[in-house]
């Protein structure tokens, strides 16, 4: 069984996204930081990797950067990169995995909320999965009633494909959804940092579509 199945049945990790959920269901948060989360930023890590055939190991790695990389989220979304670093950190080597290049594990983690400019694919990668992760069941009701923040809502779906050295990204929206609000919010506007950061990285241009219609406001700040 590899690393990253074997922290994914772990009853401490499971228990510490349980942790995560009860604290934003008790202090209202926006946007869940559970278990369901980091498995689909683990699912869209490895989609993008093996897409640009990079090699098992830094596809295993970068799943386990996923799945552990919001357990400091048990006291809040503030500082919770630096907690779940930490976190990370003692249990990796609490449990001594045999792991290659850990210490980018633990990097990834620490800098997931805001290190745009990074030169590790790993963490860019991280990073890009993370933030599109914003469809509308990751919103809580909290969520729903935040002007900005409603938006995402409308989210039915997030396809991700790469074709033609191309990064194209398509959101499926709800026709109730505002753009303009959408575009304004401040979180919007670190997806298309990320998706930035990313495409430079890989040498893909991007490509944004909302309900197959370019984009074109988003294109347009990612080439500025």
């Amino acid at each position: 069984m590899k690393i990253f199945d074997e922290i994914c049945k772990d009853e401490e990790i499971l228990n510490r996204y349980l942790e995560v959920e009860k604290y934003e269901e008790k202090n209202k948060g926006w946007a869940y930081h559970n278990f369901a989360h980091v498995n689909n930023v683990a699912q869209m890590v490895e989609k993008l990797l093996r897409n640009l055939n990079y090699d098992e190991q830094l596809i295993e790695n970068a799943k386990i950067a996923a799945i552990l990389h919001d357990t400091g989220a048990n006291l809040g979304k503030e500082d919770h990169a630096y907690r779940s670093y930490l976190f990370a950190k003692e249990y990796l080597e609490r449990k001594q995995y045999p792991i290659e290049n850990k210490e980018e594990i633990l990097e990834a983690i620490k800098i997931h909320s805001y290190n745009f400019n990074t030169n590790s694919i790993l963490a860019l990668t991280i990073i890009l999965s993370d933030k599109l992760d914003v469809k509308s069941n990751r919103i809580s009701e909290e969520g729903r009633k935040v002007v900005g923040n409603r938006q995402y809502q409308y989210v039915k779906d997030i396809e991700v494909k790469i074709e033609n050295e191309n990064l194209i990204i398509q959101f499926l929206m709800d026709d109730q959804f505002d753009l303009v609000e959408l575009e304004e919010y401040y979180f919007t506007k670190k997806i298309f940092h990320a998706i930035t950061a990313f495409s430079k990285k890989v040498n893909l241009k991007p490509e944004l579509f909302i309900n197959q219609k370019k984009w074109i406001s988003s294109v347009n700040f990612i080439e500025n």
